[in-house]
């Protein structure tokens, strides 16, 4: 294999060829593209494909014994994988090589850059094992401290309980206490190597007795888990400080920042137990202080007796029965007649309002009902379709699509199938509409041809769309 072919093409088509006589080259290069003109499309035309250098220079290697010719062709192809198998497909039709009998088989189709891909392997490793003799004994101690130093510190055991401790545990004037193996491990990946687990909520006779010499925080889970682990520590043992997972989250998921801000925020005990209505699963402690609860005459219900129990005789809000006062006859007369006036005046008044409001009533429904009956004629009234949409709707489930000029006159009408070629040899088609589905192909053509509309049912995934062309759908207009 040649390596010029390796950088410029994707595939190369190896075929075998047998002929019955003597021929040489130029006529299996003759051959080839004598007898594959005009079987596959224009587009896969082998003269006009080598022309625009997706076809490389064919080479042909051919040996001559006993009256016969043998040879293998190479053909390099820049095309898609279907193009190329299409194409190394039509060689297999070619039946003569000048004037003798021949057959031509394709015996494989090479993927070039699978070849370049074990290239690369093989030259990375040449590369990493000159790399590897490079390197001296210094160089790779270095490496292993500097590994070492990076690497996280081994968990150990602790007291007579064996707990998981980190490795600072027994020297340190502070510790950690955590719930399990797991917070530990977190908590030493992140440089804290101070912690021991008490591995369940039952606190062991090791970090009980650990508490009395040590500053001592409680670092647990945000859950039920935790908040009795913390009842458990606050009675057996004499811890100084209290900080928290978030709510629902546990200490060995956190990342560093959580464990920062935890331990950043911790509150001590003295405050915690000063803290009313105390929440253990609580993410942040408000260091409030306790209210003083002053001793007042208030009276005090057990809400297990009947609430009949606490009423008594006593109506402080009974209203005293009013006082009545004499007037006289011509007084009373006035103010009755004047009463009635009144009244008389608001009921005219009322019946005038009620009027009012009828004929409001009578107006608006009017209104509406005009209102529907103009949205009922707007839904019945059919919508006008424009020219595009009459072809389409008279080209439905042909399978033909129409070519038309600069003023709408049209030029020819043709199957789908061959619309792509079509537009190709056809000069001064502005618009084009079809029974089908526009493709990517189909649109780089018509930018080709200078196509103004493309008009058909639907289109498909079309990357790349030219300002200079309009692409209806039958689904848009709809």
């Amino acid at each position: 294999m040649v390596k010029d072919e390796i950088t410029t093409t994707k595939y190369l088509i190896h075929s075998q060829i047998n002929a019955k006589g003597f021929v040489e080259k130029p006529d299996v290069v003759g051959a080839i593209f004598g007898q594959t003109e005009g079987l596959l499309s224009d587009s896969l035309d082998l003269r006009e494909l080598q022309k625009t250098g997706r076809i490389g220079r064919i080479k042909v290697d051919m040996t001559n014994k006993a009256g016969r010719t043998k040879g293998e062709v190479i053909i390099p192809s820049s095309l898609d994988r279907v193009e190329t198998t299409i194409l190394a497909a039509s060689l297999e039709t070619i039946n003569r090589v000048g004037p003798c009998e021949a057959s031509l088989r394709i015996t494989k189709i090479e993927d070039v850059r699978a070849v370049k891909r074990r290239t690369i392997v093989e030259r990375a490793k040449e590369l990493y094992q000159d790399m590897m003799e490079d390197f001296t004994p210094e160089s790779s101690r270095m490496i292993e401290e500097v590994k070492e130093s990076i690497r996280i510190p081994e968990i150990i055991e602790f007291g007579e309980d064996k707990l998981p401790a980190g490795p600072n545990t027994p020297d340190s004037d502070a510790i950690l206490i955590v719930e399990g193996r797991s917070d530990v491990l977190n908590l030493l990946k992140y440089g804290i190597k101070n912690t021991i687990a008490v591995e369940g909520v039952n606190i062991p006779k090791t970090v009980a007795d650990l508490t009395k010499d040590k500053t001592v925080t409680a670092f647990l889970d945000g859950d039920r888990g935790g908040d009795l682990i913390l009842k458990e520590l606050l009675q057996v043992g004499n811890i100084d400080y209290v900080t928290r997972a978030p709510r629902g989250q546990e200490v060995e998921y956190l990342d560093k920042d959580q464990v920062i801000y935890a331990l950043k925020n911790k509150t001590s005990v003295d405050k915690l137990k000063n803290q009313v209505n105390y929440n253990h699963n609580h993410y942040r402690y408000n260091n409030k202080h306790a209210h003083n609860n002053d001793e007042k005459d208030t009276k005090v219900y057990d809400m297990k007796q009947p609430v009949s129990e606490y009423k008594t005789d006593e109506h402080p809000f009974k209203p005293k029965s009013p006082k009545t006062y004499i007037k006289n006859e011509p007084e009373q007369q006035h103010i009755q007649q004047t009463s009635n006036h009144h009244k008389n005046t608001a009921e005219i008044q009322i019946k005038h309002e009620k009027q009012r409001d009828n004929k409001k009533d009578i107006n608006n429904k009017k209104q509406h009902k005009k209102h529907e009956n103009k949205q009922e004629n707007t839904k019945n009234k059919p919508k006008k379709l424009n020219k595009y949409q009459k072809i389409l709707n008279q080209l439905a489930h042909t399978n033909m699509g129409k070519l038309y000029d600069e003023n709408f006159n049209e030029l020819k009408e043709v199957p789908v199938e061959q619309i792509y070629d079509e537009i190709k040899i056809t000069d001064d088609v502005k618009t084009v509409i079809f029974d089908g589905i526009i493709s990517q192909r189909l649109v780089d053509i018509s930018k080709e041809k200078n196509i103004e509309q493309l008009a058909a049912v639907k289109m498909s995934e079309v990357v790349k769309k030219p300002e200079t062309i309009k692409i209806i759908t039958k689904r848009q207009q709809q």
